[in-house]
């Protein structure tokens, strides 16, 4: 995670952060060099923030020295970062092992680090595209609340988020909307200043989630008119989480959502006066989206797929609001209190002190009980540390901590876990997880757990504590599905477009799958990938390579 204590170098001078799109085209390209330095191209990235991730560790070097050998290694660019801490990141699983991390927000540096970051090889280097990631703590709500209140027009009381994470104010720092932790701070601003909010603008800010924003027919009452252009939601699924505002007016042109889509949105928001900028007039029996005179010159300049939508009246349905659960009062200030600890709890059975720090988790004569998955009706070789205790009810603390002795030491894997909260009450709450832990840090020795807990208090004062629990244990792959095999006719289209592009057989055949194993598009795809440097160099044959044309 990401933090703000060396948000950025003070001894550097400003190297000036361009966007994606004149960065890209300001890259030369040198297509003698492509077979020897196509490794080192970096990705664009949407918000102009790029992840340099540094592995030092047998190097000998401190982070101090590294920087500097960065320094010259990029020299006469002036090397500004932001965001160094210690540590990789853990949104990717390949990220996590780096020595230290640190953010650029110019293309062309990035580029260079990748490039050259190498030299002399005395440390590993990689750059990504990815963002940082953001701990929205006091100070950042503080600056966080200060850009939306010089966003917000009092008088149309309308607030404008569009392109929010390109705002002047965040020079030298990073915010989007995307982050949930970002916009869950920005909801509770929203709902604490600006109660009587009616418009809402979010274009433009790569949002492909909207669970933020449940709750928010209580939480903003009077938004009517919310636009979502030229953002990436996939679904008209997370469109459901406004099905409880009186929308009157909604915007979600150039985005990714499926042929025909505005029929679907009619039914879904009833109230609708205006869909992507165009007036809706309604009849008793048929509900139809009219073009006005104003809009007749540029019809053929918008993105939608239908310029007349006619839908026969159906009665709109409206599913209940997503909720942590059903079986108790929403208001209940649980579900970010679960969610701590279990942070906490997994944090302590990965410590180096397992036991004497599980210990104030579970109660006294608490209740566990151990299950493990069987191959072929039998237990498999992997059981071995765990096999002692299966089938087993064990009714104490101490046997239940002589248990978590007995297993190896395990790393939890974030990036697999989820987490159901299916009871709420005052004095007792039923948790679940799933996910998978590696066994002595070694990749090849995964595990997938099954685990569910009963937490209990005697009073509302007190500390949750663990009452009972239910493991289930079994080794990670088993019940993966397998790919589909390849009928005649597909393996004849991967040869030959293999042939054709001199791809290797698997890339090709995952650009006929994501065009539907339509040869044409997928040749598009590839071309136009091709020329914007997106396809990496291990893609194609070792024998040659094809070059985009100039």
């Amino acid at each position: 995670m990401s933090t703000k204590k060396d948000r950025s170098n003070p001894d550097s001078s400003v190297d000036t952060a361009n966007n994606s799109g004149s960065s890209h085209s300001s890259t030369s390209y040198n297509p003698n060099v492509r077979r020897s330095q196509g490794r080192y191209l970096v990705p664009i990235s949407p918000y102009g923030w790029y992840r340099v991730l540094v592995y030092s560790q047998y190097s000998g070097y401190t982070v101090e020295q590294v920087m500097e050998k960065l320094r010259e290694a990029v020299a006469p660019r002036k090397l500004k970062y932001y965001y160094l801490h210690e540590g990789g990141e853990q949104d990717v699983e390949r990220d996590k092992r780096a020595t230290f991390t640190f953010y650029v927000d110019s293309y062309k540096l990035a580029a260079e680090l990748q490039l050259r970051g190498h030299q002399p090889p005395v440390v590993g280097l990689r750059v990504n595209d990815r963002p940082p990631l953001i701990d929205v703590d006091e100070a950042y709500k503080w600056k966080l609340r200060k850009v939306i209140m010089s966003r917000y027009d009092e008088k149309r009381r309308c607030l404008n988020l569009c392109r929010f994470y390109a705002d002047d104010q965040w020079k030298g720092e990073f915010c989007a909307l995307q982050q949930f932790e970002c916009f869950a701070a920005t909801m509770d601003i929203m709902e604490r200043e600006l109660p009587q909010l009616r418009r809402l603008l979010l274009d433009n800010n790569h949002m492909c989630h909207l669970g933020g924003f449940r709750g928010v027919d209580q939480r903003l009452p009077r938004l009517h008119s919310i636009s979502l252009q030229q953002n990436d939601l996939k679904t008209l699924r997370e469109l459901r989480v406004f099905q409880r505002l009186h929308l009157t007016e909604l915007s979600v042109k150039r985005n990714l959502l499926p042929r025909n889509y505005e029929q679907q949105v009619l039914v879904m928001f009833p109230s609708l006066c205006m869909l992507n900028g165009r007036c809706v007039r309604r009849s008793p029996s048929i509900h139809t989206v009219n073009v006005s005179e104003s809009d007749a010159d540029s019809i053929h300049n918008t993105d939608s797929d239908v310029e007349l939508v006619s839908v026969t009246e159906v009665k709109p349905i409206v599913l209940p609001e997503p909720r942590v659960t059903f079986l108790a009062f929403h208001d209940l200030p649980m579900p970010m209190g679960v969610r701590k600890f279990v942070r906490r709890y997994i944090k302590a059975f990965d410590g180096d002190e397992r036991i004497t720090s599980l210990e104030r988790f579970y109660q006294e004569h608490v209740l566990v009980s151990l299950t493990l998955a069987k191959e072929h009706a039998m237990l498999g070789s992997w059981t071995g540390p765990y096999a002692v205790y299966s089938r087993q009810l064990l009714a104490c603390r101490e046997a239940t901590l002589d248990m978590f002795a007995a297993w190896p030491k395990t790393l939890h894997l974030p990036g697999t876990m989820t987490l159901d909260l299916t009871l709420v009450e005052p004095l007792m709450l039923c948790v679940s997880i799933t996910g998978s832990f590696e066994e002595n840090g070694s990749a090849s020795h995964r595990r997938h757990y099954m685990r569910s807990f009963v937490l209990t208090r005697k009073a509302e004062t007190d500390d949750f504590r663990i009452a009972n629990e239910l493991i289930y244990l079994s080794r990670v792959g088993r019940g993966e599905r397998q790919p589909p095999l390849l009928n005649p006719l597909q393996r004849n289209l991967v040869s030959l477009m293999s042939t054709e592009t001199q791809l290797k057989l698997r890339w090709s055949s995952k650009f006929l799958r994501d065009t539907n194993w339509d040869y044409q598009q997928a040749m598009l795809a590839f071309h136009t990938l091709l020329r914007q440097r997106q396809i990496p160099e291990n893609a194609f044959r070792c024998d040659t390579k094809t070059e985009p044309n100039p």
